[in-house]
């Protein structure tokens, strides 16, 4: 990771979240208005350019499908998750859930576009040169607004930002030294970042984060990048290889059983297990090229 910079992942799930913030419905679902603000600016052209053309549904129809196409449907997993995690976490607030931990943050914005997170104490972990980036292009943004369109967004009833190298710097420690407090109940997320780790590294996390969750706590994780697929070769090659050339290798594939095994090993009890083929029936009108690269688990202490 570069310094004063997000990973290229987190930089691409951005764009494509200010991609799908410029759908129409149904395919808008999880719209994040800052999303082509935070990215460098050439990933904010496609959806700054879907802007002019949003008139034409033909226009949008075909991007949506065309990109689809060209990656395989990873885009479509990101913005159908976006709104299933959305929807997790709305439910475990109405539950009375008072925190929410976002693991991995990067360039999420949920703190600041979610409504239902007032009163919610929200801590963003990830990598300092990560947050670094984004505290930074924030503050641009707010005085590029006169300080007034970009703080009033922030309706978390407090937002701690953690810094945390997970390769030196003990997760715990830092949360519970920004305000954590591990006798109430939490909503942790854990989005697009346990394929790119050990797996001794993922079991090392859940540990860790049921050891911080009181009773009624939730955790939604993805994961998954084909082992459940029956894919041609060729395609589970291109895949895997994007993201590769990207530096951020999948160094984990886990099938539904094997990460159901491991979140009960931590102490956690699988509320729903989904796949990006599940949303999309939830979420969109039927179509072809959904392939169920990706699933979500979501699961209580």
């Amino acid at each position: 990771m570069r310094s004063q910079r997000p990973s290229v992942t987190a930089s691409l799930v951005a764009a494509l979240r200010a991609l799908y913030t410029e759908m129409p419905e149904p395919y808008r679902l999880a719209p994040d208005p800052l999303a082509a603000r935070l990215v460098p600016w050439p990933l904010s052209l496609p959806a700054r350019a879907l802007a002019l053309v949003a008139g034409s549904p033909a226009a949008v129809s075909a991007v949506h499908r065309g990109l689809g196409l060209a990656v395989l449907g990873l885009n479509y997993h990101v913005a159908l998750r976006t709104r299933a995690i959305d929807d997790a976490l709305r439910e475990a607030v109405a539950r009375g859930t008072s925190q929410l931990v976002v693991l991995g943050a990067g360039l999420d914005s949920r703190a600041m576009r979610l409504p239902e997170l007032a009163g919610v104490q929200v801590f963003e972990v990830d990598h300092p040169s990560t947050q670094r980036y984004k505290i930074e292009r924030l503050a641009s943004l707010a005085r590029s607004d006169g300080g007034g369109a970009t703080a009033p967004a922030l309706k978390a009833g407090g937002l701690a930002r953690v810094p945390v190298d997970f390769e030196r710097d003990r997760l715990d420690e830092a949360l519970l030294s920004a305000g954590f407090r591990p006798s109430e109940p939490a909503f942790w997320i854990w989005e697009g970042v346990a394929v790119y780790l050990t797996r001794e590294a993922i079991e090392a996390t859940l540990r860790l984060t049921a050891a911080l969750s009181a009773p009624g706590s939730r955790i939604a994780l993805t994961y998954g990048m084909l082992p459940d697929v029956d894919l041609p070769a060729w395609a589970e090659l291109l895949i895997k290889g994007m993201f590769r050339s990207l530096g951020e290798p999948v160094r984990t594939p886990l099938a539904r059983e094997g990460m159901q095994a491991l979140l009960a090993h931590a102490g956690f009890r699988v509320l729903s297990d989904e796949s990006t083929a599940d949303w999309a029936a939830r979420y969109w009108p039927p179509q072809r090229g959904i392939v169920a690269i990706e699933r979500l688990a979501v699961a209580e202490r």
